[in-house]
């Protein structure tokens, strides 16, 4: 699928040169056209790259689809709002849309390519786990930072990244502890996991597992599937046996297929305690064939309380992202993380960037936009940033040390944000 996105960003630049940044599609790289002016000499820097070029691998196509939408829109907010306040070493930064595709898909690779032709120093994505993996040695062995807004995988905390690797969403050790806690605290003492056979659904099973028996209760069936299976029988077959108080759901689109099934059979959400996750939970109504049999289910995903950051929603919905604004904000927050550390390093190669990540999200003086936390960084003030996606304070391996979830409950039409809850795990 092409995706073609064209922007234009103006800014004045020493004797007021004008930068048109065009966002291209599969065949299409960025461009810059500059009047030629006479410019004061410069001081001589080590750095050789002095404006920011960021990729996106999203998810417009694939199972994760329907993330797309509020990530895409994030990443173009983010570029517009870091330029509005005068860009990054004084030049506005350049965005290239591209996609991500499945891991069964060569989309992210031949992606990755073209991002990497075109100049790229941070590509932000991609939303699946193992997505990522299928990419993540080509990038960071180009000297180029890879940042994620979603990836969950505990595998990715402790994988040889080179020190390039950061992500906006905290692992699912703690997603898995939040859902634990969830199913227990609702009265059952019994699931059955439904896992697709990937690094995220696996991760995120075992680490709900080893919660869940921690706090006394009973996996009686812990069944996986490949990526790509189509029908559910056999796997629905064995929740019935098992006759469990909770199932927990582990995927991705796949899942209105599962649930499906699972009604069918009568261990659907009109009979038992059904749970998703962040791969799921949003938009399952448009995946099942009557949304009427979600009500009362549950599920989680990292999130702000969306109520804290209405502005940004609303930003979201005027460029219809059709009420799912999962990792939106995480998005958001990745490319400004990357655009402050830029600037701190002043240079805005990968390998310069990289190295001032985590010190951007933690120990300074806390600031909340980019355009107050340039003003600092620009005063030789060590920064905090917290942003939209709530405080990171990143560890060693690049990644948030605790993190909010908000826990979606279902109603008869879809997912009913007055009864969101919120709970914070660390």
């Amino acid at each position: 699928m092409k995706k073609t996105n064209m922007r234009r960003f103006g800014a004045l630049v020493a004797a007021g040169a004008l930068v048109l940044a065009a966002c291209g599609g599969d065949d299409e790289a960025a461009e810059e056209v500059t009047e030629e002016t006479e410019a004061p000499a410069e001081e001589a820097s080590d750095c050789a790259v002095t404006s920011l070029n960021i990729g996106t691998i999203l998810p417009v196509t694939g199972s994760l689809a329907f993330l797309g939408p509020p990530e895409v829109a994030a990443s173009g907010f983010a570029v517009e709002d870091i330029n509005a306040a005068g860009g990054v070493l004084g030049q506005p930064v350049v965005i290239n849309q591209g996609d991500s595709g499945d891991a069964t898909t060569d989309t992210a690779n031949t992606e990755v390519d073209r991002l990497l032709a075109a100049g790229a120093q941070v590509i932000i994505g991609a939303a699946s786990s193992g997505v990522s993996l299928t990419v993540i040695d080509k990038i960071t062995s180009a000297g180029v930072v890879q940042f994620s807004p979603a990836n969950t995988s505990p595998t990715l905390t402790t994988y040889d990244d080179k020190g390039l690797y950061f992500r906006t969403a905290p692992s699912d050790l703690l997603q898995g502890r939040v859902l634990a806690n969830l199913v227990i605290e609702e009265g059952s003492t019994t699931a059955a996991v439904l896992y697709r056979n990937d690094s995220y659904g696996v991760g995120l099973a075992e680490a709900f597992k080893a919660d869940f028996e921690a706090a006394g209760g009973t996996v009686p069936e812990f069944i996986e599937y490949a990526e790509g299976t189509e029908t559910f029988d056999a796997e629905v077959d064995k929740v019935v046996a098992a006759n469990p108080d909770a199932v927990l759901i582990v995927g991705f689109a796949e899942t209105g297929p599962i649930l499906n099934a699972m009604q069918e059979r009568g261990v659907g959400p009109t009979a038992k305690k059904v749970y998703g996750t962040d791969g799921n939970i949003s938009g399952l109504e448009k995946l099942v064939s009557d949304p009427a049999i979600l009500a009362g289910m549950k599920g989680t995903v990292p999130s702000v309380d969306l109520g804290t950051i209405k502005d940004f929603v609303a930003r979201l919905d005027a460029a219809g992202v059709d009420g799912v604004y999962d990792y939106g904000a995480e998005t958001y927050d990745a490319i400004v993380i990357s655009a402050l550390a830029a600037e701190i390093a002043g240079c805005a190669d990968g390998i310069s960037i990289g190295a001032q990540i985590n010190g951007v999200t933690k120990d300074g003086e806390k600031c909340t936009d980019y355009a107050s936390c340039l003003s600092l960084v620009q005063a030789g003030t060590d920064i905090d940033y917290d942003g939209l996606g709530g405080p990171y304070e990143f560890v060693d391996a690049g990644e948030p040390a605790a993190a909010s979830f908000r826990i979606i409950t279902y109603g008869a039409a879809g997912a009913d944000t007055s009864l969101d809850k919120y709970v914070f795990a660390s």
